[in-house]
This record gives C-alpha cells, sequence and structure tokens, in this order.
C-alpha cells in the first residue's frame, strides 16, 4: 500500500540516503578482505547507492586513507559496527574488548563516519528476552552501565552509537532501555523486521523505535505456514520487498517525520533469512536482490 505524504515529509524521505549492508553482498572469492571495502565501495556506486555499510575496513593507515577518499569521490557515506559495547562495564567488562571498541571509534572518525552501530543479541537466546534465568526488566538493566559507558566515549568522539533491535527485545523494550540510557549520543538502528525473531509485529517496532532511530536495516519478510510438524505453524522468512507482511512506506513515513536524523537518513538494504531458490545460482540472487531492493526503496522516494 502506497501512503501519500505531505510535502515536507516528501522531501524529508528524498534527501534519505540508500545503502547497502555489504556483508551479505557475494563479493567475488578472488577479491581478497584488505580490498573488499573498495570492491564494495564501487559495487555501490554503480547500484546508485550513496551508503555503504562494512565490516571490511583495513588496517593499514595508508589503505584507510585510500578508502575514505574513494568513498568522498562517489560520493558515498560510510558506516560500520563497534564491538565491544556491552563489554565496557558491568557484570561482563572486558579490557580487550574495551580496547577494540575505542579503536573501532577512532577508525570512524578517521574517516568521518557519523553514526556507529552495534547490537546485543547475537542471534542467542542466552541474549535475549528469553532468558529465563532474569526477568526481561533486569536483562535490560544489566546493559544500563556499559551503555552509559559507550554513550559518555561516543559524547567526547562527537559520534552517535545506534544500538540495532538484534533478536533480543521487543521495540517497546529497546525503547525503554534507550530512555534509561538518557543520552542524546545512544539512539537505535532500526531493522524494520527483526521484531519476528521474538513473535513481536515489526510494525510495533518501527512504530516505537522510529523516534530513536539514527540509522536502519531495510528489511522485508513474509510469515507462511510451517513445513516442520509439531511446532509453530507458522514462520517467517526474508522475502523481496512489498512482498511481505513489514509496511516499509510507513516504516518510511513514520521515519521521516519522527527520527532525530530523518535528513539524510541510511535505509540499508539488509536481505534477511533469505529461501533462495536451490535450482538457480545463489550468488545471483543476492545481487539481484540488492538490485530490486534499490529500485524499491527510490521508486518510494519519488511517490
Amino acid at each position: 500500500m502506497v501512503l501519500v505524504a505531505d510535502a515536507a515529509i516528501r522531501a524529508t524521505i528524498s534527501s534519505m540516503k540508500i545503502g547497502m549492508q555489504g556483508g551479505f553482498y557475494p563479493v567475488p572469492k578472488d577479491i581478497l578482505e584488505e580490498h573488499t571495502a573498495e570492491w564494495l565501495l564501487h559495487l555501490s556506486a554503480e547500484l546508485g547507492c550513496t551508503v555503504l555499510q562494512t565490516r571490511y575496513l583495513p588496517k593499514e593507515p595508508s589503505m584507510l586513507d585510500a578508502i575514505g577518499k574513494l568513498a568522498e569521490s562517489l560520493g558515498i557515506e560510510l558506516e560500520t559496527s563497534v564491538p565491544g559495547v556491552f563489554q565496557l562495564a558491568g557484570a561482563n567488562v572486558n579490557a580487550e574488548m574495551k580496547a577494540q571498541f575505542i579503536e573501532t571509534i577512532e577508525t570512524a572518525k578517521l574517516l568521518q563516519i557519523p553514526v556507529v552501530r552495534t547490537g546485543y543479541g547475537r542471534l542467542q537466546i542466552a541474549s535475549s528476552r528469553f532468558n529465563r534465568s532474569m526477568s526481561v526488566h533486569d536483562h535490560i538493566n544489566s546493559l544500563l552501565p556499559a551503555l552509559k559507558e559507550a554513550a559518555a566515549i561516543a559524547k567526547d568522539a562527537d559520534i552517535l552509537l545506534a544500538v540495532e533491535n538484534h533478536c533480543d527485545f521487543t521495540g517497546r523494550e529497546m525503547a525503554q532501555l534507550l530512555d534509561s540510557v538518557d543520552s542524546a549520543h545512544v539512539g537505535a538502528a532500526l531493522d524494520t523486521a527483526n521484531g519476528f525473531t521474538v513473535f513481536c509485529d515489526p510494525n510495533d517496532d518501527i512504530e516505537a523505535l522510529a523516534p530513536y532511530a539514527f540509522t536502519t536495516h531495510m528489511k522485508d519478510m513474509i510469515v507462511v505456514g510451517s513445513t516442520v510438524g509439531g511446532t509453530i505453524p507458522f514462520t517467517a522468512y526474508g522475502c523481496p520487498f512489498g512482498d511481505g507482511h513489514v509496511n516499509l512506506h510507513r516504516a518510511v513515513q513514520l521515519l521521516a517525520q519522527r527520527s532525530p536524523r530523518a535528513k539524510g537518513l541510511h535505509l540499508i538494504i539488509e536481505p534477511g533469512w533469505m529461501r533462495w531458490n536451490p535450482e538457480l545460482d545463489v550468488r545471483t540472487q543476492q545481487a539481484d536482490f540488492y538490485k530490486q531492493s534499490v529500485a524499491y526503496l527510490k521508486g518510494m522516494q519519488h511517490v
């Protein structure tokens, strides 16, 4: 369903920057890891993207400088993830992970990356609302010391830290966590479909987290009948944009209205637990998914 927005909202949506999560793109096997970011930057430009999320940032200073200059020349903003956020303080404090966190923040500063992202869930029950050893309330509160420490470091570096709803808590629970952190430098990396992983309507997550969103993962998923006997009769899979149960048009409009970074907001395409056709080349299907998704979001910007 296409929703018609007023002129101000349409202008904001048009300003948003479409990007790709490079970690899921089928990079050719002959591309060495130290050259992956360069390859993905050129690919992003070919696809018409103006953002690239990548973890493949070289360590060597001259190569890092070259990546920054290449991104600038192509008109592409970079985004990356930071490790160690939830090991900065609290029960899981880890000095080595803190050093990695600070190093990545410094790299982001060098590359003029305004937003870095993280996620807590790690696709594990222990780091989710389903951990039965503690209540959801206590679980969320246990994350506060680390996030408050991260907020202080992010503020000193003048960088925004975006926490993804990463298969751990519902959008409303994540909003409560961010309210408790109470920092202008810590917000949300809104994933539009991860709500399915915690048995939550992702459209509710979008509603809850849009006012906190510093960046996104744009993802659609469809609910289908389960083929596994003896289980819940429904399951969700990733699908082409517009074919699933996530109202992406509504999501983008809410982000335009409520996100603190609405103008120029990163709309980063990510496939979600896709079912590729085994009779066709998977790498080709993955590449086609990104092309189709870019076209879908561009079409949304011109409604």
